[in-house]
């Protein structure tokens, strides 16, 4: 099986944080990258090269990648790139992730909102966790049938990593 890549080429914005994970699993009692289980990419850092390729084979058990950058000054919210996808053999895509150039290979996006949020969730009301785009992602993904579990990292899942086993879109 051929793996997917990411290449990311940077415009000229500066991140505090850069950064991808393989994400493994879910935690929605948590924000930010805490809501995404998983290993992060070592290729992928907020001080790396302009340009960069990266094969996503650091964790076969990922069922999801997730890049996420946190913009420094001026900081704007709406200036974070954010970009879940995930394995799709034979896929190909280019696209503008704000100030970021992706290009998918063996990949496609996932696309998400908060709308899997339930408002019933002891978080729904807390700005920082509903606005956290890291974290309406995971309710994507546990709207998509993964199954959070608090306080936890587990690596090395065997569910969904069986290409064909789950689609998250």
């Amino acid at each position: 099986m051929k793996l997917p890549t990411i290449r990311i080429e940077r415009g000229k914005r500066q991140y505090h944080y850069l950064w991808l994970k393989y994400v493994t699993g879910i935690d929605l009692t948590q924000h930010c990258a805490r809501s995404l289980h998983g290993p992060y990419s070592r290729d992928v850092q907020q001080d790396g090269p302009q340009d960069l390729t990266v094969t996503l084979d650091a964790n076969r058990y990922a069922i999801a990648y997730y890049l996420c950058g946190v913009t420094t000054s001026p900081y704007r919210w709406e200036d974070n790139p954010h970009l879940a996808f995930e394995r799709a053999p034979g896929y190909h895509v280019e696209i503008q992730v704000k100030d970021l150039k992706v290009t998918l290979d063996d990949a496609r996006p996932i696309p998400f909102t908060g709308k899997h949020i339930p408002p019933d969730d002891p978080n729904a009301g807390n700005k920082q966790f509903a606005t956290c785009r890291n974290w309406q992602f995971a309710h994507h993904l546990r709207a998509a049938g993964v199954v959070t579990i608090p306080g936890e990292r587990p690596r090395g899942l065997g569910t969904g990593s069986v290409p064909g086993q789950m689609t998250l879109m």
